[in-house]
């Protein structure tokens, strides 16, 4: 069941409109004028705000405030808008958000040069947040995590290219140990520095810091098991990019498709690995797919396993002293759980 206590969502415009405005004040540092629109395009595109709302309701959980963690809550979202331009970059992707993605509106150049001024934006997100030294050491393990999340990501995708480097190390198969290594890097890692920031920003205890990393390593994973549900089975004018996505861009790491595939009939199962493997799948092909995987059990087991984390992340909070901002996580932990977009 949902808890929504009061509005999730208006918690997350509430805080996401405060970490929107300094989040420009930052990318505009140092930018030149014309420059404004390009740095600013990524950010202006919308998003959830699910991470630095974690960080700011984290803070408040331990006794701080959201003046506390504004600067390193926006550094955080920060860091995960600079990997979405840069993710766009590397799938060849047009549309995020409903919108032109950085390079497809501005250019490889210019969306490159965007990324690398994200990066000193989020440095000085940091130097601005209370107990800074910590915060920067975090950030800079997660970025780490995130460019290996990429790399496995990238690997695990099965259609041959004209790289040596890819092509050397591609994974044929992909196993669940796999796959969940690479969510953890990709999407995990970042949700648990944002939890951890938070309680830091508050000077919390170092349990407090543990608890608030066990809590947001289970959300991600449980986010990124969502995100795999939505790809595939979600209203795309809601998803706000193509439906199927990771099977137009050849990906074999997603929960439902790794589930799917030993459930299929021999046919079935060729015919959904040729797809991945083909040059440039087609709609029809593509949405053929995705029928047969509805026809599975895989989407039931990827929603239960999720379930079981988000439950097993809502146990982390009793250590926590604020009970109004531990409600309004456990409020947001089941939106990232039962969220449609």
């Amino acid at each position: 069941m949902v808890t929504l206590l009061p509005d999730i969502l208006q918690v997350l415009r509430t805080i996401g409109s405060r970490v929107d405005e300094k989040m420009l004040e930052l990318l505009a540092e140092g930018a030149a004028k014309d420059f404004h629109e390009v740095v600013f395009h990524q950010v202006q595109a919308g998003g959830k705000r699910i991470r630095p709302a974690l960080s700011i309701l984290f803070c408040e959980a331990t006794g701080g405030s959201l003046e506390d963690a504004l600067s390193s809550a926006a550094a955080i979202e920060l860091t995960h808008n600079y990997s979405l331009i840069l993710d766009d970059i590397i799938d060849d992707a047009n549309v995020r958000r409903n919108l032109p993605t950085t390079w497809k509106k501005f250019g490889l150049s210019f969306a490159i040069l965007a990324s690398t001024h994200y990066r000193e934006a989020i440095e000085e997100g940091v130097l601005q947040s209370p107990n800074p030294l910590p915060i920067a050491r975090i950030i800079a393990d997660t970025i780490r995590e995130l460019v290996e999340g990429e790399r496995l990501d990238v690997l695990f995708e099965q259609l041959p290219g004209d790289q040596d480097y890819a092509d050397k190390h591609r994974y044929h198969d992909v196993n669940l140990e796999d796959y969940e290594s690479m969510i953890g890097y990709k999407t995990a890692a970042l949700i648990r520095a944002a939890c951890e920031v938070g309680v830091i920003c508050a000077g919390g205890s170092k349990e407090l810091q543990s608890a608030a990393r066990n809590f947001g390593w289970k959300a991600g994973i449980a986010f990124q098991l969502a995100d795999d549900i939505l790809d595939l089975f979600a209203e795309e004018a809601k998803l706000g990019k193509k439906l199927g996505k990771d099977i137009y861009e050849h990906k074999l790491g997603n929960a439902i498709i790794l589930h799917a595939i030993p459930l299929l009939s021999d046919t079935d199962r060729s015919f959904v690995l040729n797809v991945l493997r083909s040059p440039e799948p087609t709609e029809s092909e593509v949405m053929k797919i995705i029928k047969l995987l509805k026809q599975t059990e895989a989407s039931s087991i990827v929603q239960k396993q999720a379930k079981q984390l988000v439950d097993a992340a809502k146990k982390a909070l009793k250590a926590f002293p604020n009970q109004k901002s531990t409600q309004l996580l456990t409020s947001l932990v089941d939106f990232i759980y039962q969220r449609s977009f």
